[in-house]
């Protein structure tokens, strides 16, 4: 990892440190930066399971190398092609409700629903739109 210039984004390997009242800062900083970065890793390594939500990437066997590409670079492109989906819906959503504030005779001051559709992160995916 070094060697290429990455770095390890887990817990490190080996006895945890004492916590004393001059690393306690130090300590706490790290597991707060190796919070997030694990976080980002579950739906990715998810996709390696036999779950609900897993593909079975680990159990692809095909004889060539190139062709087990072939095969995990596709299941990827339809995972992006299922979030393009989800946030087409929502827009197309957002879009119909703008159509019927628009129409309607009394405008209120804010549009209420503007705040309700909003794009977050789950384990299924990468970025789920929801409303």
């Amino acid at each position: 990892l070094a060697r290429n210039h990455i770095r390890f984004a887990g817990k490190p390997l080996g006895r945890p440190p004492k916590i004393t009242p001059e690393n306690k800062d130090e300590l706490m900083r790290m597991k707060a930066q190796r919070r997030p970065e694990y976080r980002e890793r579950i739906p990715i390594e998810g996709k390696f399971g036999q779950g609900k939500y897993g593909y079975r990437l680990n159990n692809i066997r095909a004889k060539r190398a190139d062709t087990s590409v072939a095969w995990i670079n596709s299941i990827f492109l339809v995972m992006n092609l299922l979030i393009l989906v989800r946030v087409f819906i929502c827009l197309r959503n957002l879009a119909a409700k703008i159509a019927s504030w628009v129409t309607k005779k009394s405008m209120p001051r804010e549009i209420p629903f503007a705040r309700a559709c909003q794009f977050s992160s789950n384990r299924n995916s990468y970025l789920a739109a929801h409303i």
